[in-house]
């Protein structure tokens, strides 16, 4: 892991099965213990940076017997040049496209049993903990987001004469910018209080999953009013708000769904109201 955080190698987390998306509570993935080494099976999707990682961590079926399937769950550390792991990259996307999206396959990939991350069988708690980090980035990749399309959209308004006058001096163009000004500082105050929760050893899976929805969702519909503030100069590409809104779109839907996200609230809020 030195090279790692030393910034020399690039990893990555591959979580999201095909047929399971964000419900990573059941995984066709295994990992079964022979002779020593893990033998893993099986395929995983969408999975960020593959085709630059020298290494990724894999969840994996671990005990295929215990019951909920989850709890026999390990994160398994799988160099990519090992054999019988095949990367391939999806495609092309609407968005965040400097950072390859791929496609993972393991045909009996074998790995020392020492490539075991953390404790065995507790990978699904592992991955827990990290997406409540994780949700924080990207809700913060969210308020970003949200905060280039504004700046620009206020640049461009003040400096853009119709009928007359600027834009910035039309009332509708005021209370356009009212708007998105409020919900990023709202995105942003929410997106700091998860993450300073976070540092002082305070783990809310509720707060976390708010942050990440909120930012996200703000990041989205900021981005797209950006576009329509610039009309037609916003669906070109010299104006960077069309960008902002394509990569937005993804903060939505990676590191869980709103949905996955509007579930985890709801049990929370439900729990504690028992």
């Amino acid at each position: 892991m030195i090279p790692l955080t030393k910034g020399e190698a690039i990893s990555a987390g591959a979580f999201t099965e095909p047929d399971h998306g964000s419900d990573i509570t059941q995984m066709f993935t295994t990992g079964i213990l022979d002779n020593g080494e893990f033998l893993i099976n099986g395929t995983k999707t969408f999975i960020s940076n593959g085709t630059i990682a020298q290494f990724a961590i894999v969840l994996s079926q671990t005990d295929p017997d215990i019951k909920p399937t989850y709890r026999g769950q390990s994160t398994i550390l799988i160099e990519t040049d090992r054999e019988g792991f095949e990367i391939i990259d999806v495609g092309e996307k609407m968005g965040i496209r400097l950072s390859p999206t791929t496609e993972m396959s393991f045909s009996n990939v074998r790995v020392p049993q020492d490539n075991l991350v953390g404790q065995p069988n507790r990978g699904f708690y592992q991955v827990l903990e990290f997406f409540d980090e994780s949700r924080v980035l990207v809700g913060a990749q969210a308020l970003g987001i949200s905060q280039g399309a504004f700046d620009r959209a206020l640049d461009y308004v003040k400096k853009r004469v119709q009928f007359g006058q600027r834009l910035v001096d039309f009332q509708v163009t005021q209370h356009k910018l009212a708007d998105m000004a409020t919900k990023i500082e709202l995105a942003r105050l929410l997106t700091y209080k998860a993450g300073w929760n976070f540092d002082q050893g305070r783990i809310d899976p509720k707060l976390t999953s708010m942050a990440k929805m909120f930012a996200a969702r703000s990041a989205v519909e900021i981005a797209d009013e950006a576009i329509q503030i610039h009309g037609g100069y916003g669906y070109i590409t010299e104006y960077e708000v069309e960008r902002f809104y394509r990569d937005a779109r993804i903060t939505e839907i990676y590191e869980g769904t709103r949905e996955i996200q509007k579930n985890t609230i709801a049990s929370y809020l439900i729990g504690k109201s028992k």
